[in-house]
């Protein structure tokens, strides 16, 4: 027995298998995962390795071969690209097509734990090649006249409540300047004491130090004791006692000019035109890119309450511009849908072939949400074009068919037969045609 058959002869069968299409598509349409575009893995991946202080012909010998004898033997590697410059080496690995790069990323790691660097040498650092993760999830801009508080209030406040918000991996932080202690030895007086920058500086590292000094026992309890001497404040450091070589001490003030300084900012952010520290917010693998989007505005404004002169801008969200294609995307098939059925009733001139068709576009679009829900496919701007595209194919088909069954209803065949031998007929062509 053919499909058409089928369904004419089970009416009701038909009628509640369409029912629950809808009733399913509608559930899942709500369960869909949104995201600005689909997740697309490229069969690469980039290592990176920092050596402070070494040219690119050291970075070459002491760093880049090793590190490249190493990505050779992890197996799925195709091809390795590998760039030396000063303190930096980067390596560009292309797997072969099929391979899992979280799987080669782990072997890799593997890999570079047996490799002896120099010391001072910074493990490499490896990142897989995933075009949809790499996109910034949100953007965050805080405002204010000191980059240098904003940079602390940044490392200590914001940053750590983002990383908590559920589906957030990492936030980076653009634009802020450091706070450090500036040192400036005068070389005349500090020779007429007989010291040198490099005893200074010694004297420097061993007077600012957290020293761990074991266990205690107090009765039956033990405490742990350790000697913070860290450096809280700039008179801390102004107001340190140096040894002399000849005998007596001395303060570093007598020596040396000691300031609170702002670093040179390695980046610079603006917002309308005015300095800010920039935060860039990049979701975890596979989560909801909207859902963490909203979550993090959500946060935002917690602090916000927590903190009043806080001022911070969104200028970028992944949630608005998903939810504007999505909403555009849909807006343009709902659209197509009600054209497409307005067109046919005028070519047709019967309710039942446009009601035909006009129910078949969205029946079709729900049952792809429910294929996309099981495949766990996200809707982003690439799936909404192909569904827009479908719907196309969807009337052109239904045309053909029901142009066909009119056809052989022409030609004095019964309504049963009509539709049964019309679909039949052109089944294969429409097959072949999608």
């Amino acid at each position: 027995m053919s499909t058409a058959k089928f369904c004419i002869k089970h009416k009701v069968t038909t009628l509640l298998a369409v029912i629950m299409i809808a009733i399913f598509g509608l559930v899942f349409t709500t369960q869909l995962q949104m995201a600005l575009l689909p997740n697309m893995e490229y069969p690469a991946a980039v290592v990176i390795c920092y050596y402070n202080g070494a040219s690119p012909s050291d970075m070459e010998e002491l760093v880049t071969r090793p590190l490249e004898a190493a990505v050779m033997s992890v197996p799925g590697v195709d091809e390795v690209q590998s760039v030396s410059s000063d303190s930096t080496t980067q390596i560009q690995i292309t797997y072969v097509d099929g391979t899992d790069v979280d799987i080669a990323a782990t072997k890799l790691r593997e890999q570079f734990d047996m490799v002896s660097l120099p010391d001072g040498a910074i493990d490499p650092v490896i990142v897989n090649m995933n075009i949809s993760d790499m996109m910034p999830t949100a953007m965050v801009a805080l405002m204010g006249d000191d980059l240098a508080q904003l940079q602390t209030m940044a490392e200590d406040t914001v940053v750590p409540a983002l990383e908590r918000v559920a589906g957030v991996a990492s936030v980076d932080i653009y634009g802020g300047v450091d706070q450090q202690i500036a040192v400036e030895v005068d070389p005349t007086r500090a020779a007429g004491f007989g010291l040198s920058n490099a005893y200074i500086s010694q004297f420097l590292a061993a007077e600012n130090l957290i020293y761990p000094g074991g266990d205690m026992k107090n009765g039956s309890k033990t405490l742990t004791v350790s000697t913070d001497a860290k450096f809280q404040t700039v008179d801390d450091v102004a107001n340190m006692i140096l040894a002399l070589p000849t005998g007596g001490t001395i303060r570093l003030t007598e020596v040396a000019t000691v300031a609170l300084e702002t670093t040179d900012p390695d980046t610079i952010a603006t917002m309308d035109g005015t300095n800010c520290v920039l935060l860039q917010v990049s979701k975890q693998s596979g989560a909801n890119e909207v859902a963490v989007s909203n979550a993090v505005e959500a946060r935002l404004a917690e602090l916000k309450a927590d903190n009043p002169s806080m001022q911070y801008a969104t200028p970028y969200l992944a949630s608005d511009y998903i939810n504007l294609s999505v909403e555009s995307a849909m807006q343009n098939i709902v659209l197509g849908v009600v054209l497409a059925a307005i067109v046919v009733f005028l070519f047709l001139r019967r309710w039942g072939a446009t009601m035909t068709i006009a129910v078949s576009m969205p029946v079709c679009i729900l049952t792809v949400f429910i294929l996309m829900n099981v495949f766990d496919l996200t809707l982003n701007m690439m799936s909404l074009g192909g569904i827009a595209m479908g719907v196309g194919m969807i009337v052109d088909n239904s045309i053909v068919v029901l142009e066909n069954i009119y056809r052989f209803a022409g030609e004095g065949h019964s309504r049963m037969e009509s539709c049964v031998e019309g679909t039949k007929e052109v089944t294969t062509s429409v097959m072949a045609s999608t």
